[in-house]
């Protein structure tokens, strides 16, 4: 359940990619736990420095899709797809900001202009950040699986 609510709020927390640049990135994204693994180090997941086997199979099984104008996150039996608005990034270093369409969605006032920031790492890697400050999810590294 923890680990449900957790990726609920790494998936409300993607919000930035720039429509000219989105494009280069649109494909499907797993958890690098290997790139991820001092995060979960940090933070007492891991047990003799490996996660434990139901945390390991939970994040596995994530996947994160990144359309031109939308992201789906499927977790589990649990989907959610969230519509963005792609521009430019704000941010130093950033790829590119998603501003998330959040009218569908009751969310705090806070939350509304909230957007994400994608940062690409290595080769078909990236880390997506949330401009509502940090977040669990802002630590994982993102390896493209197709």
């Amino acid at each position: 359940m923890k680990f449900s609510i957790i990726f609920c709020t790494l998936f409300l927390s993607f919000g930035s990619f720039s429509q000219n640049s989105i494009g280069a990135l649109t494909g499907s994204y797993k958890v690098d736990l290997k790139a991820t693994m001092p995060f979960f180090d940090k933070i007492a997941y891991t047990e003799s420095g490996e996660l434990p086997e139901d945390v390991r199979n939970r994040i596995e099984g994530i996947t994160l899709v990144l359309y031109n104008d939308s992201l789906s996150l499927y977790m589990n039996e649990y989907t959610r797809i969230l519509p963005f608005t792609s521009h430019t990034s704000s941010k130093e270093k950033g790829y590119c900001d998603l501003h998330l369409d959040m009218s569908e969605m009751t969310v705090p006032e806070e939350a509304q202009n909230m957007f994400l920031t994608v940062y690409l790492k290595q080769k078909n890697k990236l880390q997506i950040m949330s401009s509502l400050g940090p977040k669990e999810m802002d630590n994982y590294i993102w390896v493209k699986s197709d």
